[in-house]
C-alpha cells in the first residue's frame, strides 16, 4: 500500500507571516502558509507565483543552512493566500523563510503579524526591494504590527506614517527580532526626512517677454494650462522650467501621494518638498506618458502630479500621446485598464507646452525669413488636434529678446514681486475655500464662478469676445477662469471687464488680438 504524505498545519503561522505583491498600481498583502510533510523532497509554491518567487525554492535551503538552520527533508508547501491573485513585483523570500523556519519549530512564530519585505541571497544576506517598499508599507498600516526590511529600504518604508520598520542585515537578525521582540529597537531605522531641493531657478533670469512672464504668474496663481508660441531661442523652455518655482510648497499629503508614485516605478529615498517638473521627450511612448506595464506601473503624466508637465515642441509628440491626454487632463487621474489588473493613478498637473509655429521655426520673426510653404505650415499645425489645443486656458506668443535687454537689469516682476502677488491670489483662494466653493479658478465650475460676482460689463464683454472670435462652450468657461484667477492677483473679489478683457487677449489667436498687443491691469503690491 502506497505511504501517503502526512501533512502538518500550524495554526500559529496563518496569522502571523505576511508578504505584499504589486496589483493594480498598489500593494496588496498576501499571507504565507508553510505546511510540512513526509514523502520525497519536494518544494511546492501554489497561489499564483510569479518565476521570481518560484526561484525562491533554489535560494532558501543554501541561505538558512548559512545561519545554522536546516532545510525540512519530505515535502514542503508554501501557500499564498489570496491565491487568486497574481504574485509579482515584490520578493516574498523572506517571509518564506520565516514561514518554514515557523513550521518547524526553530523561530518561534510573530507574536503579532508582521510583514516581512526582502530578497535573500545565497549567504541569507536581506536585499531591498527593486521597488514598492512604500506601497507595502502603506498597505501594511492599520492591519500589521510592522515591517521587516533590509537595511537599505528601511528609510522608505518609513515614510509610511504609523508603521513601525525594522531594517535587519541578515537572517540572524530576523531570528534574534523573532525570538527577543525588544530587539526591534535596535533595528529601528532612521526616520523619513525631506528631499533635499536643489537651487531654485528664478524668474528673474528670463529678460524681457513681458508678457509671457505674466501669464506665468497667472498660470501659477489658478493652475492653467500654458502654450507658448514663438521662434527657437526666444526662452519659451526657460520661462517654462521657470513656472515650477513659483507654485507653493508640497503639503504633506501632497508629497505622500507623489511618494507613492514613485514608489511603483523605482526606490524613494525621501518625500519631496517641491513640486515636481517632468519633461519627456518627443520619442515617448503612450505608456511611458499615460503608464502602463507589468504590474503596472505610471508614466510621466502621473510623476507630474501636484507639479508641472513641460512638453517641449509640442507637434513632435506622437498623436497617439498628445491625444491620450485629453481625458486624464480633465478627469486629474490616469485609469488604466489591462486584461488581468486596472490602476487608477492621480494626475493632477499644470500642463504647460512650447511649439514653434512652423517646421523651420522662424514664422514671426522679425530679422530670419521664413522657409516652409503653406502647406507645411499646414500640416505642421495639424499635428495638434483642436480638441487639445481647446485645454489650454493661456496662449501666449513669444518673439525675439532685444540684445540689451539681455544685459540690463532684470525684467519686472521680480521673483519677490511675483511671490507677493501670488500670496495676494493665495489668500482670496483660501477664503473661497472656507465658503466651500473650489479654491483655484481652474477647478471652478461655471456656477461657481459667476457665485462669486461678475461686473455686467465683463459678463457683456465675453459674450462679445465669444461671438467674434468663435470661442465654444469650454473656452468662455476658461476665459472666465482666467478672468478669475486675474482678479486674484489684484485682490478684487469681483471680476470686472478688464479682468475679463485681458483674458480675452491670452485666448484669442487671431490676427490683431496677439497676446503682445495686449494692455493687462497694473498689478501691485498694494
Amino acid at each position: 500500500m502506497r505511504n501517503h504524505a502526512r501533512l502538518v498545519r500550524h495554526p500559529e503561522v496563518e496569522t502571523g507571516i505576511y508578504g505584499a505583491t504589486l496589483y493594480g498600481g498598489k500593494a496588496r498583502l498576501v499571507r504565507v502558509e508553510a505546511l510540512l510533510g513526509r514523502g520525497l523532497s519536494r518544494v511546492q509554491v501554489v497561489g499564483m507565483p510569479d518565476a521570481v518567487a518560484l526561484e525562491a525554492r533554489e535560494r532558501l535551503p543554501p541561505a538558512l543552512r548559512r545561519h545554522g538552520f536546516s532545510f525540512p527533508k519530505g515535502k514542503v508547501l508554501f501557500n499564498l493566500v489570496p491565491a487568486q491573485l497574481p504574485k509579482s513585483g515584490l520578493p516574498l523570500d523572506l517571509a518564506l523563510a520565516v514561514a518554514v523556519l515557523a513550521a518547524q519549530r526553530l523561530l518561534p512564530p510573530p507574536r503579532q503579524p508582521l510583514l516581512f519585505l526582502a530578497e535573500l541571497d545565497l549567504e541569507g544576506r536581506l536585499g531591498p526591494p527593486a521597488r514598492g517598499t512604500l506601497l507595502a508599507a502603506m498597505a501594511a498600516r492599520g492591519h500589521l504590527a510592522g515591517v521587516v526590511t533590509a537595511p537599505e529600504a528601511a528609510p522608505e518604508g518609513a515614510l509610511a506614517p504609523g508603521v513601525p520598520v525594522y531594517g535587519v542585515g541578515d537572517l540572524g537578525g530576523v531570528a534574534a527580532l523573532l525570538r527577543d521582540p525588544a530587539a526591534a529597537a535596535t533595528a529601528q531605522p532612521v526616520t523619513s526626512q525631506a528631499a533635499a531641493a536643489p537651487p531654485a531657478e528664478r524668474l528673474d533670469d528670463v529678460r524681457g517677454q513681458d508678457v509671457a512672464r505674466r501669464a506665468a504668474i497667472i498660470a501659477a496663481a489658478g493652475r492653467h494650462a500654458l502654450l507658448l508660441q514663438g521662434p527657437p531661442g526666444t526662452g519659451k523652455s526657460l520661462l517654462a522650467r521657470r513656472l515650477v518655482n513659483l507654485l507653493p510648497p508640497l503639503p504633506p499629503e501632497r508629497a505622500l501621494e507623489l511618494a507613492l508614485i514613485e514608489a511603483a516605478r523605482g526606490r524613494v529615498r525621501a518625500l519631496a518638498e517641491r513640486p515636481p517638473l517632468r519633461a519627456p521627450h518627443t520619442s515617448i511612448s503612450p505608456q511611458g506618458m499615460l503608464g502602463g506595464g507589468h504590474p503596472l506601473r505610471p508614466g510621466e503624466l502621473s510623476r507630474a502630479h501636484g507639479g508641472v508637465l513641460f512638453l517641449d515642441e509640442l507637434p513632435e509628440f506622437a498623436r497617439p500621446v498628445l491625444e491620450g491626454l485629453r481625458q486624464p487632463l480633465e478627469e486629474k487621474e490616469v485609469r488604466l485598464q489591462r486584461v488581468l489588473e486596472q490602476a487608477v493613478f492621480p494626475a493632477d498637473v499644470l500642463l504647460v507646452a512650447a511649439m514653434n509655429l512652423c517646421p523651420c521655426g522662424y514664422t514671426g520673426h522679425p530679422k530670419m525669413p521664413c522657409a516652409c510653404t503653406l502647406a507645411q505650415k499646414q500640416r505642421y499645425r495639424a499635428r495638434t488636434s483642436g480638441p487639445l489645443l481647446d485645454r489650454f486656458d493661456l496662449f501666449v506668443e513669444v518673439g525675439p529678446v532685444e540684445p540689451w535687454r539681455l544685459q540690463g537689469p532684470p525684467t519686472p516682476p521680480s521673483d519677490e514681486e511675483a511671490r507677493a502677488w501670488l500670496e495676494r491670489a493665495a489668500a482670496l483662494q483660501r477664503r473661497r475655500g472656507a465658503r466651500g466653493r473650489p479654491p483655484l479658478a481652474s477647478q471652478a465650475s461655471l456656477q461657481d464662478l459667476r457665485a462669486e460676482g461678475m461686473a455686467p460689463q465683463a459678463d457683456a464683454l465675453l459674450q462679445s469676445a465669444a461671438e467674434r472670435f468663435g470661442f465654444s462652450g469650454r473656452g468662455c468657461v476658461r476665459c472666465l477662469r482666467v478672468a478669475r484667477t486675474i482678479a486674484d492677483l489684484l485682490g478684487c473679489e469681483r471680476v470686472g471687464g478688464e479682468h475679463v478683457r485681458e483674458a480675452i487677449t491670452y485666448r484669442a489667436r487671431v490676427p490683431g488680438l496677439a497676446p503682445s498687443q495686449a494692455a493687462p491691469a497694473a498689478i501691485t503690491t498694494d
